[in-house]
């Protein structure tokens, strides 16, 4: 009885140097010494039997092959494991000789084949990892002495039908484990599920619907009314205690014809009182869109319900007048803004001593003034008026000999907002202002008119 590892470590060698073998060959056989049929192998070809498990039945083909398929890749190692479970392929290179081939001691004998160095085999290709070929080789050297393969136990009864009527399937269920593989043996081979048509009485015929109907009239002929179709149970009808069909036979739907009537504006009403009594305020006046008012499906009257207007536009504001004195500093510096910190007069509040700037109530004519009192010897100053961020007017102060008090007015039209400040354009280093009981810096305006 040869191993399945003679080709890798003994025959590579010799496969090579054989021409022409005569070989046993047959086809599904299942024994291998029931084949008495040989054939005339090709040069470079070897004799070989391969054996196929199918449930618990071994078939076996044998004949020749290419040298090339009985290297290590055809042996024990490398061979894919699904292979290595349900098949064996082994080469050998003398005159009939694969009709020992594939023929292994069965586990349960666990006996080593006497024609295998296991111990050997084991070093060199470690074939105790594929324990699907080494319990057939090598079961005690590789310690697989309790291996099991499993088997098959006896079919259980055949299910019933898995419908209540016409054709149907029945299955039936075995298990592995008469025996149970155990110890790394092999599982069953085959199917655990069979199955087998049934046949049952006629089912019975369940009700149909037929397609709907077209949609009839519109209930009403403006605004808003209902629209209805039908189907019938008969596609098929009901028959063998089948069911009617399940649902409603009729459908309604909104439908929207044109509208009876579209709204329209009454006349405005009276004018609301203003909201304020100068300065501008607001008055409004309403309307209603039920002349007529619009029906279900009409439209709403077009644009706006409420119109409002302006009122009261005269000014609150009749009298502004302010005058202004003590400067915050005395020190002048060019770009500086002058802020006058005491108010003699501020007649509508005008004037900010805390910021410099005047800002106009009410649009109108306006006159304002300024004076500066010169500290210092041989120095000059420049300033402006600013209305808002532009220049309106320039003076220029120069002390000589003694002190020097000049002053400057403008008339201008200021709108509501409007902001007015006195700006020093420039000044030479050292520049002092001075204010006394005879010297007085100043700022004033007064509104003219609205």
């Amino acid at each position: 009885m040869y191993s399945s590892y003679i080709p890798i470590i003994v025959l590579l060698g010799a496969l090579g140097t054989v021409d022409c073998l005569e070989c046993y060959s047959c086809s599904g056989v299942s024994s291998v010494n029931s084949c008495i049929s040989t054939t005339q192998c090709r040069t470079e070809q070897s004799c070989y039997t391969n054996s196929f498990t199918s449930g618990q039945d071994t078939k076996f083909t044998m004949g020749c092959t290419n040298n090339d398929q009985c290297g290590i890749q055809s042996g024990i190692v490398g061979r894919d494991v699904s292979e290595r479970e349900t098949d064996c392929h082994e080469c050998c290179s003398t005159e009939r000789c694969n009709n020992q081939l594939c023929v292994h001691f069965k586990p349960t004998t666990c006996m080593d084949d006497v024609k295998v160095d296991c111990a050997y085999l084991n070093a060199m290709f470690n074939i105790c990892k594929d324990i699907q070929h080494s319990k057939n080789v090598c079961p005690k050297f590789c310690g697989l002495c309790t291996l099991v393969d499993g088997n098959w136990a006896e079919w259980s009864q055949w299910s019933a039908c898995d419908v209540t009527c016409e054709k149907g399937i029945q299955t039936r269920k075995r298990t592995c484990t008469n025996p149970e593989p155990a110890h790394n043996g092999l599982y069953c081979v085959g199917n655990k599920t069979d199955t087998k048509a049934c046949l049952l009485q006629p089912c019975p015929i369940h009700g149909g619907w037929t397609g709907w109907e077209n949609w009839g009239a519109c209930s009403v002929t403006c605004d808003v009314g209902v629209q209805r179709r039908v189907r019938n149970c008969t596609n098929p009808y009901p028959s063998r205690f089948g069911d009617h069909c399940f649902g409603d036979p009729l459908e309604y739907k909104i439908c929207m014809q044109a509208p009876c009537a579209n709204g329209g504006w009454s006349s405005w009403g009276t004018w609301t009182t203003c909201s304020a009594t100068c300065d501008g305020g607001l008055r409004s006046r309403f309307r209603n869109c039920s002349n007529p008012s619009p029906s279900l499906h009409g439209q709403y009257c077009a644009g706006p319900a409420t119109e409002v207007d302006d009122c009261n536009q005269k000014q609150c504001v009749s009298e502004v007048v302010f005058l202004a004195h003590a400067l915050s500093t005395y020190n002048v510096s060019s770009g500086a803004r002058f802020i006058f910190t005491t108010n003699l007069v501020n007649v509508g509040g005008a004037y900010s001593n805390t910021t410099g700037y005047f800002t106009a109530p009410v649009g109108g004519s306006y006159s304002f003034s300024y004076q500066f009192c010169l500290y210092s010897t041989g120095k000059n100053m420049y300033v402006n008026i600013m209305i808002n961020n532009t220049y309106y007017s320039a003076s220029h102060y120069y002390e000589a000999n003694t002190y020097v008090c000049n002053s400057s007015k403008i008339f201008v039209h200021l709108k509501k907002g409007d902001r007015v400040w006195v700006k020093c354009y420039s000044a030479t280093n050292g520049t002092r202002l001075v204010e006394d009981s005879q010297h007085m810096n100043t700022f004033s305006g007064i509104l003219i008119r609205t």
